[in-house]
């Protein structure tokens, strides 16, 4: 079984929270799934609201609870944004569209813990915990993941 990782992250603020999004967006690569789960209002939108600007999104980003998927164009590449919150079973998702917007791009799941089995071996798993402060961020992840978003992920954990 291949080694899981984990980068602990503070954020105080939802700025810091869009901020680590931003980077994270500018270091993504084709096939970045983000596994997003965590309290309610932990930052979990802030947080894809970053990515999609790092993505060179300009649209308004919301949360897709009801919507269940926005898709978002980027300059290089598309932002599948997920919410899995009001999703009973898998199947659900795939009457979406699973299959076509399961990958590709960069995929953001919102509560992707309700639906491990869809989760791919490279995926970054992020869980966020609101704390007094602010929030903490856990990020992990296995040896599959992109280097690039997690050496920046590392560099935004020890030097903000």
């Amino acid at each position: 079984m291949a080694e899981i990782k984990t980068i602990r992250i503070i954020t105080e603020t939802e700025k810091q929270t869009e901020e680590l999004g931003i980077r994270i967006g500018r270091a993504a690569e084709e096939g970045l799934f983000l596994a997003l789960s965590g309290d309610l209002g932990a930052g979990k939108t802030h947080f894809v609201q970053g990515v999609a600007k790092g993505l060179g999104i300009t649209d308004i980003v919301v949360s897709p609870t009801f919507t269940i998927m926005n898709l978002y164009e980027g300059k290089s590449l598309e932002l599948k944004h997920f919410d899995f919150y009001r999703l009973e079973e898998e199947e659900e998702l795939y009457n979406i569209g699973w299959d076509e917007y399961g990958s590709g791009g960069v995929v953001a799941a919102e509560w992707a813990n309700r639906f491990p089995r869809l989760i791919p071996e490279e995926a970054v798993y992020m869980d966020f915990r609101t704390i007094p402060g602010g929030r903490e961020i856990t990020a992990s992840y296995g040896p599959q993941a992109p280097e690039t978003v997690i050496k920046e992920m590392i560099r935004y954990a020890s030097g903000h």
